[in-house]
Parts: C-alpha cells; structure tokens; sequence
C-alpha cells in the first residue's frame, strides 16, 4: 500500500486530504457531492406537470367521445364509463403528480459535512439482491459484493480492486460525505496488531 495508490483510488490530492482533516470540503469536492441536486427538484416538478397534461388530454379525449363532439349527450353508457375511467386516471396520475411535486417542493436537502471514522479495516463479503431492468419488468439476481468496515461504519459496494491496496487489520482514517458515504480522501494510520 501506498499514499499515492489510495490518492489515485479515492481521487483526492494532499490539498482535499488536509482540508477535510479539517472537517471541511474543497471547492472540487463540495461540486462533485452536490452534482445531483441542480436535477433532481426540476425533473420532479416538470415530471408532476407532464403527468398533469396527460390527465388533461384524455379527460378531452374521453368527453368529446362521449359527446360526439357536440357536447350533447349521445350515449349515456358510454358516458358512465368514461366517467368511471376518468375517476380511476385521476385518482393514479393525480396522486403521482402530487408526489411529484411534493419531492420538487420538498426543502430538505442532504446534510453535506464531512465525517470522519478512524479504526481498524475490515473487509466483509456480503450478498446483495440487485435488480436490473427487462422487458418483463425488474429481475433481480444476487451479487457478491464487498463492504468495507473502519471502526463502527461501513461503507457498501467497495471495489474488490481496493483489496489490494489496503491491508486489512491496518488502522485508518476515512473522510467521507455524511449523508451518502462517499468517500473523499483516506489516510494511513498505524499498522495493525
């Protein structure tokens, strides 16, 4: 193991290790951490608008069906059924769009800071359930994968590469992003007992 392996890992330079040995973020790394936020509350809000102008264009739709156009009554059955499809369209893209733009209207954003766990390294193979898309809908199928544990925290979904790079049992320190467990920078400690 080497300083300059873990810094080509982790993606970090001397500058990124020493301000978050401070508990702050460089400019570099407070960017990358909140990458996904000038996204997701737009996304959210024009996905909450789309689904409202479907509802709109079908309730048009449905009406003129059952009017003929002439907005006098033609058929009342067919009348009762759109109706009652309206009802149920309504119901599910209505409520989608609300939490649409319940998400985008929401003010919690995640908590950026900088934690810090120090401890003994262990590496822990666990089996995860992943899905992946098909035409049938998610499939899911396990996955071996390998959590790394400092101290009392782990982090999920480590690259089995970074067994290589990192003695287990070796003390270290983890500097990574509070609320998504990114890792920013990492030093070596002590050797392990």
């Amino acid at each position: 193991m080497s300083d300059l392996e873990l810094r080509n890992y982790f993606e970090f330079s001397e500058g990124d290790l020493a301000a978050n040995r401070a508990g702050r973020f460089t400019a570099e790394q407070e960017a990358r951490a909140r990458l996904g936020d000038g996204f997701a509350k737009p996304f959210f809000f024009w996905g909450g608008v789309f689904l409202l102008l479907i509802a709109g264009y079908f309730t048009y739709t449905m009406l003129t069906e059952s009017t003929n156009g002439s907005w006098k009554l033609v058929n009342s059955s067919a009348l009762t059924t759109n109706v009652i499809g309206l009802i149920m369209l309504w119901g599910a893209l209505g409520f989608l769009a609300f939490k649409a733009f319940r998400i985008a209207a929401s003010s919690s954003k995640p908590e950026y800071f900088v934690q810090k766990a120090q401890g003994k390294v262990n590496f822990v193979k666990v089996e995860a359930r992943v899905a992946r898309a098909s035409s049938n809908g998610p499939r899911y199928r396990t996955e071996e994968q390998y959590e790394l544990r400092v101290g009392r925290t782990a982090f999920e979904d480590v690259d089995g590469e970074l067994l290589n790079i990192i003695e287990e049992g070796d003390i270290y320190a983890f500097y990574f992003v509070k609320d998504t467990q990114d890792i920013l920078s990492c030093e070596f400690i002590s050797k392990g007992k």
